[in-house]
């Protein structure tokens, strides 16, 4: 072998960046005593003299390959065989725990002779440079200067039979079990998805407990696999998941009685393994869970959730009830990485019957609106204001790592106010939902109240004043329909004639600016004021015309029309100021996150100026403890080391848990049966039933690309997400019970919902026709899939 090529028995895990992944993780296997069909690898150093810097798989394929590069790979081959050859990719940033770029480099099986191996080799290189793998990278972020391929040359195996195995079971996360589908002939057919395989599990003891095929048409043919050969298939694939201590992906091959192991990778997107749930914890859990749209780091779990909102939320639920939790026990830490989320169990104490009786009482008088004029609701904005004007450049270190304890000293206000007023919010929505039960008219209760004027209606309404105007600037308007809004910032300001509506904008952003983008538990993520270009995506949406009478403001006249008591009247507004109540307070709770991201990302700046980080960024990735304990500048050669290594060893934990859910949707949302025809099943949030085309939101960024009258489809929700509702003709979401965000606002705007799918925003497409049926909690296809 030449410097070109290597011996797959010579090579591993400590060889990833001159051989790539998979070729990597066969010797690794090899090493391991597994049998791994023989072969070489062409390595990333002749990948990087022959390609160097590409820009497209066509130029690659342009490329000629040296003499002695190709008189190297040449030889190899024939030392190996003389017959055919499985040629495959292994690129550097390829089979690796966070990012497995399945399927996005290229395989070539059968390969016969030199020249065509030749060939395969310049193939598998320039398909690193395809449309599909380069989205595949810069989706995850991957400089692809930092990328280069090895290639893999393996004697053909032609298979009896083949598949893959995984040594946790990839839907429910339990680790119990290996869940195996085979196929006759080559594996290639299952890993591309051509063929139904049989699907097998085998438990912890080798029994084969589930066995069958996609479909009732194959459940007739033969087995491919014994109940013998699956239990040491499955054996097999133990043995390698302990090998690299974690669960595995395989492929494997079986040749007359004999099991080979093609290629093995760590699994991703692996949920943690199932836990019981009781049923409070199945109540509360899709509520929380709708915070959690990607996993906390370690600083904003230290620096806000902790201190901030965990601290808040056990002690109002303390104040209120006298119930103990601890939030903080909902997502447990290793080493400051959130590991999975267990919905918390709250616990009666000897204050519960107290608390539950004094927050009866206080239910019973006044109103929740007088939560408005309580001098600590004044002190609060007033410390939220200090907090935020100041000069963070200025500040000393001391100082600085300081902000986020005087954050929640702040927030402890809001939760003193909650304590207080949230009764009477309680109650005045009980004797509401009474009266009406009486009345036989329960279905009103949330018309009624609907349109309650809080701080959420309000920025709704100025938002759709923005798009209203926006129509009457045609430079901004021209900008805005055709979805350039980089260009509304840059122009807008000086651009002819709009001048009073970016006014009007910037006073919107002043005051609404601290609402949060994804979630009140992600301070990391910017607000309205730090990201105005998702607010510009949302003056963009409403752009178009709402459906007429059916805002919560027309929904809630009609009610109040058809009922003419006026008893019923006062009780929904009592009512309704409770709602004001439950949700303007948490609108102030966001008022502090700017000021808490900003210290952070100051601090992150000193450390990256200092040299003691490699990039400000990560400053997220250490505690807040490390940070009070640390002067940036002071430390020593060996110090600064051992604070950059803390940030890389977090990072490759973050990123090896990156694709994986912190908890499997079939342990927070029991599977339940439906139409046979159904696409998604989920929880019924009501609202009737809706046909109309998919459109897929994964985050604010896109928000813009609503459509009025489309089926809004994504993951989770929060406050910032109400004004699509406005245009949305139904709603589909993974996360989120009755109680969710999701819910309570989709009933506001009475349109479809179906929460808690687990899979809607996977299963669903962009433009598929759809007929959403919020009763029943079905997705179902109707008509065409254009």
């Amino acid at each position: 072998m030449s410097e070109y090529c290597v011996r797959l028995d010579d090579v591993g895990r400590e060889d990833l960046p001159h051989v790539g992944g998979k070729a990597a993780n066969l010797g690794e296997l090899t090493r391991g005593g597994f049998d791994v069909p023989a072969g070489f690898v062409v390595t990333t150093a002749v990948y990087r003299r022959v390609v160097g810097a590409a820009l497209s798989a066509n130029e690659v394929r342009a490329r000629e390959v040296p003499g002695d590069v190709a008189a190297a790979i040449t030889r190899a081959y024939e030392d190996l065989c003389s017959g055919s050859v499985a040629v495959r990719s292994s690129a550097t940033a390829e089979d690796l725990p966070g990012a497995t770029f399945a399927g996005q480099q290229d395989t070539y099986l059968d390969v016969d002779g030199a020249d065509a191996v030749l060939e395969a080799v310049r193939d598998c290189w320039a398909s690193l440079w395809s449309e599909r793998a380069v989205a595949y990278r810069q989706r995850l972020g991957i400089d692809p200067a930092t990328v280069a391929m090895g290639v893999v040359v393996q004697r053909m195996v032609p298979a009896d039979s083949a598949g893959v195995m995984f040594t946790a079971d990839p839907v429910t996360g339990a680790r119990d079990v290996v869940v195996v589908n085979a196929n006759e002939g080559l594996g290639e057919a299952v890993v591309s998805g051509a063929v139904t395989p049989e699907h097998l599990v085998v438990d912890a003891d080798g029994r084969v407990v589930e066995r069958g095929r996609g479909n009732d048409a194959d459940a007739d043919l033969p087995r491919v696999l014994t109940d013998a050969e699956a239990a040491s298939l499955a054996d097999t694939g133990r043995r390698i998941a302990a090998h690299f201590g974690r669960p595995q992906d395989i492929e494997w091959a079986c040749l007359a009685g004999e099991l080979l192991m093609v290629q093995s990778r760590a699994m991703t997107a692996l949920p943690p393994a199932p836990i019981p749930l009781n049923r409070l914890q199945r109540l509360i859990g899709p509520v929380l869970v709708e915070l959690l749209p990607r996993r906390p780091y370690p600083m904003e779990l230290t620096a806000w959730i902790l201190p901030s909102i965990a601290g808040h939320v056990d002690e109002m639920i303390g104040g209120l009830t006298g119930m103990k939790v601890r939030l903080s026990s909902a997502i447990p830490a290793t080493d400051g990485i959130v590991q999975q989320f267990i919905p918390p169990q709250p616990r009666p104490s000897h204050h519960t019957p107290a608390r539950l009786a004094r927050t009866l009482a206080r239910g019973l008088h006044g109103s929740a609106e007088e939560w408005a004029t309580d001098p600590r609701l004044e002190r609060y904005r007033e410390g939220a204001a200090a907090l935020d004007a100041l000069d963070l450049a200025r500040l000393s270190w001391s100082e600085l790592t300081a902000v986020p304890g005087r954050a929640a000293r702040l927030v402890d206000l809001v939760t003193a106010l909650r304590v207080a007023y949230l009764p009477r919010a309680f109650v005045g929505l009980a004797q509401l939902a009474g009266t009406l039960r009486l009345l036989g008219r329960s279905e009103a209760a949330q018309e009624l109240i609907g349109g309650a004027p809080t701080m959420t209606t309000a920025a709704n309404d100025a938002l759709a004043e923005l798009a209203r105007t926006a129509q009457e600037v045609p430079v901004v308007h021209q900008l805005l329909e055709s979805g350039q809004l980089d260009r509304v910032l840059a122009e807008a300001p000086t651009a002819a004639g709009a001048g009073r509506w970016w006014q009007d904008f910037k006073r919107f952003l002043s005051a609404y600016g601290h609402r949060e983008t994804t979630s009140l538990l992600l301070v990391r993520d910017p607000g309205w004021r730090d990201s105005p270009r998702t607010v510009l995506g949302l003056v963009r949406m409403l752009l178009d015309d709402p459906p007429e009478g059916r805002s919560p403001h027309d929904l809630s006249a009609a009610a109040r029309k058809a009922l003419s008591s006026k008893r019923v009247r006062r009780l929904a507004d009592k009512a309704a100021a409770g709602v004001a109540c439950r949700e303007d307070t948490h609108f102030e709770l966001t008022r502090t996150m700017p000021a808490v991201r900003r210290a952070v990302q100051e601090a992150g700046r000193r450390l990256a100026d200092s040299g003691d980080l490699d990039d400000p960024q990560d400053v997220w990735l250490l505690t807040l403890d490390e940070l009070v304990a640390w002067t940036p500048g002071r430390g020593d050669d060996a110090a600064r080391d051992g604070l950059r290594a803390t940030a890389a060893r977090r990072r490759a934990a973050y990123d090896m848990l990156a694709t994986s859910p912190l908890i499997a949707t079939t342990t927070l949302y029991p599977r339940r049966e439906g139409g046979a025809d159904a696409l998604v099943l989920g929880t019924p949030g009501g609202g009737g039933r809706v046909t109309g085309r998919v459109r897929v939101i994964g985050g604010p960024d896109e928000f813009a690309e609503l459509r009025a009258g489309e089926i809004l489809v994504c993951a989770a929700t929060n406050p910032s997400w109400t004004p699509l509702f406005q245009r949305a003709a139904a709603l589909v979401v993974d996360h989120g019970g009755i109680g969710s965000h999701a819910a309570i606002v989709a009933r506001e705007y009475a349109i479809p919902a179906v929460l808690g799918t687990g899979t809607g925003s996977t299963t669903l497409r962009d433009g598929r026709l759809v007929t959403v049926d919020g009763d029943l909690g079905e997705v179902l296809a109707a008509g065409d899939e254009s």
